[in-house]
């Protein structure tokens, strides 16, 4: 894997709207670092951090059907999540499709390039 790969990669979890906070400051961080020790530190860290982050398709089922999500995407957006949830897992997902686990999922996937 290129640096280049690898920034783009850690790139996509800064950028995805729904990545947590905790996601994003280390993205940004390890992006600050770019080409000094501490970017390499930070690498070795790197997977964990997307294991950590990546939600599972039972998860999402479960905040879906939950009053924190009815209050943070109304009944209709708290449905149609749950919805395209189900749909995903009867077609075999394992995780959630949403941008921070898609690029979650993508730096889990090539971990053994990574560490």
């Amino acid at each position: 894997m290129t640096p280049t790969q690898l920034t783009q990669l850690v790139q996509a979890l800064l950028d995805a709207p729904t990545s947590n906070a905790t996601v994003k400051e280390f993205a940004q961080s390890w992006i600050n670092a770019e080409g000094t020790p501490k970017q390499e530190e930070l690498t070795k860290q790197l997977v964990s951090v997307a294991e950590q982050n990546i939600a599972l398709i039972d998860e999402v089922i479960d905040y879906a059907r939950s009053e924190l999500a009815t209050q943070s995407l109304g009944e209709e957006g708290a449905a149609k999540l749950l919805q395209h949830a189900k749909d995903l897992k009867a077609q075999g997902a394992e995780f959630c499709d949403c941008q921070a686990c898609v690029a979650a999922k993508n730096i889990i996937d090539l971990k053994a390039e990574i560490v």
